[in-house]
């Protein structure tokens, strides 16, 4: 018991140094999970919003169609493994100011999600850039590959950030 007092009293004078404490008194645990954390459930319309094309990408380009396919068609536990894989969080938010503010520049981390280009084909695997939330996407010949190569990159058991 005092082990996790004095846990419970590092982590709160952590986040004193960072955030006043009175405002957090007003929110529930789920909700204070919530806006640290963020939600369990992907929400890939809110982060097709967010998300921004580099440059010699454009929305309308064949494998960013067959990119938006394949992710719609995810179940939940994988779009989370993509999340994890793109910005190596576990979950993200699904608030942004800009919302309120209709100001791009007004984004928050890890927003807004990037898909750059990536050099090769159908050989080369998806790159990200984790920091950045940049997923570096090869020009796939097909949606078939484009499926193959998501899923291998969201299931490999090589990524030395998942500890």
């Amino acid at each position: 018991k005092a082990v996790v007092s004095t846990q419970s009293t590092g982590i709160q004078a952590g986040l004193a140094s960072v955030v006043p404490l009175e405002p957090l008194k007003l929110l529930g645990p789920s909700d204070l999970e919530l806006r640290i954390c963020g939600q369990q459930h992907v929400d890939i319309s809110f982060i097709k919003l967010h998300t921004i094309y580099q440059v010699g990408i454009t929305a309308s380009d064949k494998h960013i169609e067959y990119f938006w396919n394949v992710v719609e068609a995810l179940s939940q536990e994988d779009l989370r493994k993509l999340i994890k894989f793109a910005c190596n969080q576990e979950r993200i938010p699904f608030t942004c100011p800009c919302q309120e503010s209709g100001m791009e520049a007004s984004h928050v981390p890890p927003y807004p999600m990037k898909i750059a280009a990536a050099e090769g084909r159908d050989e080369r695997l998806i790159r990200s850039e984790t920091c950045m939330f940049m997923i570096k996407l090869p020009q796939y010949s097909s949606e078939r590959v484009m499926r193959e190569r998501i899923l291998q990159a969201i299931n490999c058991r090589d990524d030395p950030l998942s500890g």
